[in-house]
């Protein structure tokens, strides 16, 4: 019996092993199959969605999926309903993700998002616009909805059937005719407790959902909120329920940056971009709300958006490599919710900047978070910028690698900045710097002679390589769906590991055996 037990135990471990590692990221393009990808893929995969529009009905029949935009925004990746008489996306799975999206096209009585007899989902920072029901949950249990934008649905904003139970809804934007159908449930809330952050309406305070009316006469637009922390004095009951939502959302007088902007998105059939290339603009416009240098100075930007919480490390990656900048990081002291970084490659010294510099100049570039008031020592620590320098300019320029420095404007003048060099690939060195100062920023060096380029070898670890990879980033990011799957197939590791796992049971079995 004992050997039965150790042979069992055994291939038990070779089952488990099975398993490993073949969890993976697949990046889906416009034009590609949300449903192909969600077909082929297996328990633990991420799958998310380049910037465009999508036209498709998406059936999640799997458990433990993430289903998201590449760029967080629901504003640039948005799934429209190939057939109105049909949810746009149906799940019918545990433990799913689904985030970051716009999601419209169904009419009637069919929904953006509904759920069937699913359990454990999250549903959060989507935009569910102009469909029949926003959200349905029909025999659904302990699923989250929060920091969605559910608006503009013809039957109704949410629908809860009486038996699901334990849902959690809070800080939701709900602009309908009918927001909410609550056939009540055990256990659903429609709030958390009171708690200090920005809330999507921009608020000071957590709590419950902002409930909005077309008409502008929505509990929320209208409840008095004496003491202005952002949360209505009485409860808000939902019609025909016993339920309610006992801390619903007021408007401030002076919002901080919300969430999610709570207008609706535009559709367009082409893939948007998160970055820009602006060439041959001679205005004097700025190119962001935030940014003030004139459009004519600006060569190239890239925007990246994280959402920040305090006490917690942000960073904004710039993967599409349209400025000299590859990350920012940064410890943020207090939360202010979904932001924006803006990073602008300038064609000359920032018009916003008098002095010169007298070291070869590399780039000047501007770095602007947020309302472009947030990057000070008042509201983060640490900062780091990882920033790339063309080998073939220092080639050029007989630039010796060792005297490349980041350079900060303040107070009228340049500051120089030390850097580490933190790794190259075949075109770029890779370094970084803690600046003090933002957002006025240039890379220079001297031209001295001596050695270009770097090595592998002069690569630091710890915490100036954070996060950096140049080449192998783990990932499949692929053109299109099936060839990410074809790669994914094949888990890295998982040969080894099978095979040590059969030795193993060949070992126990003959080592038994009389």
């Amino acid at each position: 019996m004992s050997r039965l037990i150790i042979l069992l135990a055994a291939f038990f471990l070779l089952t488990l092993c099975s398993g490993i590692g073949t969890a993976a990221e697949i990046y889906v393009q416009p034009g590609d199959s949300i449903q192909t990808a969600v077909d082929n893929s297996v328990s633990g995969d991420v799958i998310l969605l380049k910037p465009g529009t999508y036209t498709e009905n998406v059936n999640v029949n799997k458990d433990n999926l993430v289903i998201s935009s590449e760029s967080g925004n629901p504003d640039d990746t948005i799934i429209v309903a190939a057939s109105s008489s049909d949810h746009v996306i149906t799940l019918q799975a545990n433990n799913v993700e689904i985030s970051g999206l716009g999601i419209t096209g169904a009419m009637d009585s069919y929904a953006g998002i509904y759920l069937s007899e699913c359990n454990n989902c999250v549903l959060e920072y989507n935009k569910i616009l102009n469909n029949g029901y926003g959200v349905y949950l029909l025999l659904s249990k302990g699923n989250t909805l929060s920091s969605n934008v559910i608006s503009s649905n013809g039957v109704s904003g949410l629908f809860v059937c009486p038996r699901s139970d334990n849902n959690l809804v809070f800080n939701n934007y709900f602009n309908n005719t009918v927001n909410a159908n609550i056939k009540n449930g055990a256990g659903n809330a429609y709030n958390i407790m009171k708690t200090e952050g920005v809330n999507i309406v921009g608020g000071p305070c957590l709590g419950g959902n902002f409930w909005a009316e077309p008409d502008g006469t929505g509990f929320s637009e209208t409840a008095v909120d004496a003491n202005e922390d952002g949360i209505a004095d009485f409860a808000y009951r939902f019609a025909d329920s016993i339920c309610s939502d006992e801390l619903p959302l007021v408007s401030v007088p002076e919002p901080e940056k919300p969430i999610l902007s709570v207008t609706g998105f535009q559709i367009d059939n082409t893939s948007r971009n998160n970055s820009t290339s602006i060439n041959e603009d001679n205005s004097d416009e700025s190119t962001t709300d935030v940014s003030p240098e004139p459009a004519r100075n600006v060569e190239s930007e890239e925007i990246s958006e994280t959402f920040i919480t305090d006490d917690k490390e942000v960073k904004f990656d710039f993967e599409r490599n349209e400025t000299c900048v590859a990350y920012l990081t940064f410890n943020s002291k207090k939360t202010v919710g979904k932001t924006t970084a803006v990073v602008e490659m300038l064609k000359a010294n920032s018009s916003l900047v008098s002095e010169p510099l007298s070291d070869e100049v590399y780039r000047y570039f501007n770095i602007w978070i947020g309302d472009g008031e947030y990057a000070t020592p008042a509201n983060i620590e640490n900062p780091v910028v990882c920033f790339k320098v063309e080998k073939s300019w220092l080639e050029d320029k007989n630039i010796n690698w060792n005297s490349i420095k980041l350079n900060t404007y303040s107070a009228g003048e340049w500051k120089e900045l030390p850097v580490n060099l933190t790794g190259e690939d075949n075109n770029f060195l890779y370094f970084t710097a803690q600046p003090l100062e933002f957002p006025f920023f240039a890379i220079t060096g001297k031209s001295e002679g001596g050695i270009v380029g770097g090595s592998a070898d002069s690569q630091p670890s710890g915490s100036d390589a954070r996060g950096f990879n140049v080449e192998n980033s783990g990932t499949i990011n692929n053109a299109n769906v099936e060839i990410a799957l074809e790669k994914k197939a094949t888990a890295p590791g998982f040969e080894t590991i099978y095979g040590l796992s059969s030795l193993l049971v060949l070992f126990l079995y003959r080592k038994m055996k009389p």
